[in-house]
């Protein structure tokens, strides 16, 4: 097997941010105006006759090491996984080839791997973005992750949903009822019926503990929550995206140092 060397490249070019968007995106597909942060985008390329690899991205000069370190390794890591299971399920398949039969050399078309990201604010004080990850490792179809990362500048410390509000764990009471209520008619909108087992998979994956809310971006005027595929539907609904305005916040007694 030809395999090109993987290139990574280091493009200083800011107003790149503006064009960066999500695979799937959110709803207005828009992406937010971006401050003079100096940023630098890692770019990574991979193509053979077995994998397309295809990423990008941040990387912030004035935040810590190991803010950055923490995205690198989240892609790098999601990209070792997916050639491990491509190659798993590639060698699953040629097991099932009948005796006498050739076996392919190669897979038909490449196993595939894309990343992306998106902010929703970066800024001297706080940098909230997204990267989001679509991979085809065999199989009926394709996969798609959501990583989110939230980081003050000032404090020089990740933000945690355990960060973000007073007395958190009522505050985490009320937003899975916020979200449970918006993913709900999210799906009916979309022509799901509500049966015992769609309401089960919003409950589960709405109740209020901080795993399933630790997905999070936020800027001045709300704060954005991202659910993974198969976490509060089934996967043919896909990731699904909850967005809590801050007056819709406050009307709940839900506070933020974070959205003043």
């Amino acid at each position: 097997m030809r395999t090109r060397k993987l290139l990574i490249l280091s493009v200083s070019a800011m107003w790149l941010l503006s064009i960066m968007g999500l695979l799937a995106g959110e709803a207005n597909g828009k992406q937010p105006t971006v401050s003079s942060l100096p940023v630098t985008i890692q770019s990574i390329r991979e193509s053979d006759s077995f994998f397309y690899v295809q990423g990008e991205y941040p990387e912030f000069e004035t935040a810590g090491t190991d803010f950055n370190q923490e995205i690198a390794a989240l892609v790098s890591d999601k990209i070792n996984s997916f050639k491990k299971e491509s190659m798993d399920n590639w060698k699953s398949r040629l097991d099932t080839i009948p005796a006498g039969k050739p076996a392919p050399e190669n897979p038909e078309q490449p196993f595939v791997f894309l990343a992306s990201w998106q902010s929703a604010q970066l800024n001297t004080q706080y940098l909230s973005l997204v990267i989001k990850i679509y991979y085809f490792s065999g199989g009926a179809h394709g996969n798609e992750e959501i990583h989110a990362f939230n980081y003050d500048m000032l404090q020089r410390k990740k933000i945690r949903m355990d960060d973000f509000f007073e007395s958190s764990p009522e505050a985490l009471k009320k937003i899975s009822k916020i979200s449970a209520e918006d993913i709900t008619g999210q799906l009916q909108s979309q022509g799901w019926k509500e049966n015992d087992s769609l309401k089960e998979m919003v409950n589960q994956g709405t109740a209020p503990v901080f795993e399933n809310f630790k997905n999070f971006n936020f800027d001045s005027q709300s704060l954005i929550i991202y659910f993974q595929r198969y976490q509060v539907a089934p996967g043919a609904a896909g990731s699904i995206i909850v967005r809590i305005a801050k007056v819709a916040l406050e009307q709940n007694l839900l506070q933020s140092d974070y959205l003043r």
